[in-house]
């Protein structure tokens, strides 16, 4: 038994870390599995909603997410300057898992397939919105957790654990995925009721990672200030402010450039998931089964990638490697449907491009910000990971509906997108270097 636990350690890069950082990682873990979850549980519902909608309705879908997550940060900022992250947090979990059951309720009625959808009448406008607050959810909910993370791990400690605190999330995506396969048949306000009672289990989660965080930054020496620039003293956190801060540093105004063209990048490949689907996938049912399939399996290697590369990529390879990983991986999967645009070929370009994302990438842009001030981690990256991402998922909305309208495809499309993902890997190199430097 003792050489099984050392071999698990070793494995999740946990045998020279401390009972402490075990265990924040650990509850830290546990609490993104709830979230992600109630995430993947609602996923192929929503896929399903953009696949009923005509392609043309995508773009206003894209803006509707982007109005309501920037709505969501004007809450939030007034929260951060209010009140401690130990309160704020659970507050804004238990703001969502309310939504879902209102959502459930509104729902209550409306059984069946789906349809066509439009904007002409309450119903359709009701989807959209369960469209759009899936989305904000996936994002907000995702960054709450890393929000914690960031405040309570150091660099040097998010290089080694980020990968366990990943790990949690794909566990909670494959029970997702598999669940809402499981339950193709319930209708959307009882997955929605399984989705609230799943964040509500996470912030129960959260607060056991609270309280191992706070006995291992007890433990920990105080280490040196990090040299980016601190704010006035009177200065208070404001979304506005989040802005400036963001146009203004470099270090995060690269972040957000890579967010932003990781962005355009997802939005392009999610046209062409929905395209076929919409020409191929003609039941409700059939759409939610490819897509929990599409989850679990993107899932299932990343928890491989994390367990076996995550931590070693990030500690031997560097930042800046791991974040060139997407932009590569992304041009030769577009490379790939471009030249079979089959259901099987997407389906394995989405799942190695999403197992790279989540296996590699996002912790490498989580160590990013472990860097940063505490104003900077709380109110600029959260306008980074929801305003900035968003208006990317419009932009690449835009982008593709002009690429559609002049009919270009295949090597056009190649052409548009090798410059910047190009760009977009530079700016991972710079992101990694700069990391190092602001990280001592």
């Amino acid at each position: 038994m003792r050489a099984v636990t050392d071999f698990l350690l070793r494995l999740l890069r946990l045998h020279d870390a401390t009972r402490d950082e075990r265990r924040a990682a650990f509850w830290t873990a546990v609490a993104f599995c709830g979230v992600l979850f109630a995430y993947y549980l609602l996923r192929p519902l929503r896929e399903n909603v953009a696949s009923a909608f005509a392609q043309q309705d995508l773009l206003w879908l894209f803006v509707l997410t982007l109005v309501l997550t920037t709505a969501l940060n004007q809450p939030y900022v007034a929260l951060v300057r209010r009140l401690p992250s130990h309160r704020f947090l659970p507050y804004a979990l238990h703001a969502f898992a309310i939504s879902f059951v209102a959502l459930a309720a509104v729902f209550a009625g409306h059984e069946g397939a789906l349809g066509p959808l439009g904007w002409q009448d309450g119903r359709d406008l009701g989807y959209a919105f369960f469209y759009s607050w899936v989305t904000a959810f996936s994002v907000c909910g995702v960054t709450l957790v890393w929000v914690h993370a960031v405040e309570w791990f150091s660099p040097q400690q998010g290089k080694r654990l980020f990968g366990l605190v990943s790990v949690g999330g794909t566990l909670g995506a494959m029970l997702g995925s598999k669940a809402s396969k499981a339950l193709a048949g319930w209708s959307y306000g009882e997955v929605l009721l399984l989705a609230a009672v799943a964040v509500e289990l996470a912030i129960v989660a959260w607060w056991c990672a609270l309280r191992a965080c706070r006995t291992m930054g007890a433990a920990r020496p105080v280490a040196a200030p990090a040299p980016a620039p601190a704010p006035a003293p009177a200065a208070v956190p404001s979304f506005a402010r989040g802005v400036r801060r963001v146009v203004t540093d470099p270090y995060l105004r690269g972040i957000a450039l890579f967010v932003l063209i990781a962005a355009v990048a997802a939005t392009t490949f999610y046209y062409q998931r929905i395209a076929l689907a919409r020409e191929l996938l003609f039941d409700d049912a059939a759409r939610r089964s490819v897509e929990a399939d599409i989850n679990f399996w993107q899932n299932a290697l990343c928890l491989g990638l994390q367990l076996v590369l995550t931590s070693r990529v990030l500690l031997f390879c560097g930042i800046a490697v791991a974040l060139c990983t997407m932009p590569v991986a992304s041009f030769v999967g577009l490379m790939a449907f471009g030249q079979w645009p089959l259901v099987p070929v997407y389906a394995t370009v989405e799942v190695l491009r999403r197992m790279l994302q989540f296996g590699i990438d996002k912790p490498a842009r989580e160590v990013l910000s472990t860097a940063l001030g505490r104003d900077d981690k709380y109110v600029a990256k959260a306008v980074i990971d929801t305003a900035v991402l968003r208006t990317g998922d419009v932009l690449g909305a835009l982008v593709n509906d002009l690429l559609l309208r002049l009919q270009i495809g295949g090597a056009g499309l190649l052409g548009f997108a090798a410059p910047l993902f190009a760009a977009w890997a530079g700016i991972g190199v710079w992101l990694g270097r700069r990391c190092r430097e602001r990280s001592g």
